[in-house]
């Protein structure tokens, strides 16, 4: 699990969407459960990934998955309301990207994390090209330095 504090300052995201709290994110104990949460953190990945260009198989068949999440729960939190979900480049690899992402409500950071996602043509990594290279550059969370 992450737990890398600097995930839980708003100022380092360059790339922010929201996403609505609903009732049926709540547990039963009236708070919004983990799995919500990490919903929440699916829609901060995959907008940042859309626009970034990398969503949905391409026509020379290179595509994004999810290759891993390390999640850290912060803070208890309540329906109604909307989340604001800030997310940047952590780390660029060969055929990978280590995106950071935050959910934050109320003034709070609920939940942090750590999410990879590897570019693949078929079933083999396919790399990151320079102008995708590029792309991505341009949205390093701050305090994070290049790999």
């Amino acid at each position: 699990m992450s737990r890398d504090k600097r995930l839980q300052d708003r100022s380092i995201y360059p790339h922010w969407c929201t996403d609505t709290v609903r009732f049926s994110d709540q547990d039963a104990a009236g708070h919004i459960n983990n799995v919500a949460l990490c919903a929440y953190l699916e829609t901060a990945r995959l907008t940042f990934i859309r626009d970034m260009g990398m969503m949905g198989r391409s026509e020379d068949g290179v595509r994004g998955i999810s290759a891993g999440m390390n999640v850290s729960f912060l803070a208890e939190s309540h329906w109604p309301g909307q989340v604001e979900l800030g997310t940047g480049v952590i780390r660029i690899g060969t055929s990978s990207v280590t995106v950071g992402s935050a959910a934050f409500k109320d003034g709070a950071c609920i939940v942090a994390a750590e999410m990879t996602v590897v570019r693949l043509k078929g079933k083999t990594p396919h790399p990151i090209g320079p102008e995708l290279r590029s792309a991505l550059d341009k949205y390093r969370l701050k305090g994070f330095q290049a790999a």
